[in-house]
């Protein structure tokens, strides 16, 4: 079934804050970053890096330095975030364990499961994070 790991969590979590203030043109520093979503913060700063090597996020440094988005929210998808932690791989995930789907005959789950993993990858394509901006605050 599609899912995806802790670090993609984690990168989908820090550019949705992002998308959030980026019609201010605001930065957000990782520590903010991770406050804003419950994360651990060196967790944040290594994701941020990522992000940044794939020009999803421009960081700059020293005091008053932070991150914002270097695409407008509605150019990133979250299945594009994703897949820079998870890459392209099989999220089908057979029940019974590797080597026995595509050896022999599926398991008697496969076909559900490769429509769910392909309805959720296409949900995940179609969504990008515009829906984030302006978005309220959680209540405190």
């Amino acid at each position: 079934m599609f899912g995806y790991g802790k670090m993609s969590g984690c990168a989908v979590a820090a550019v949705s804050a992002l998308a959030e203030v980026y019609p201010q043109g605001t930065t957000l520093n990782s520590l903010q970053i991770a406050e804003s979503r419950n994360l651990s913060q060196p967790l944040v700063a290594k994701v941020l890096t990522t992000l940044s090597q794939h020009n999803i996020v421009h960081g700059t440094r020293g005091p008053g330095g932070g991150y914002r988005l270097a695409l407008a929210p509605e150019e990133v998808t979250i299945l594009e975030i994703v897949e820079y932690f998870e890459g392209h791989r099989d999220l089908s995930g057979c029940p019974f364990g590797p080597g026995w789907c595509g050896v022999g005959a599926p398991c008697p789950l496969h076909d559900t499961l490769v429509a769910m993993s392909e309805s959720t990858a296409s949900t995940l394509r179609k969504t990008n994070f515009a829906a984030f901006v302006d978005h309220p605050k959680k209540p405190t």
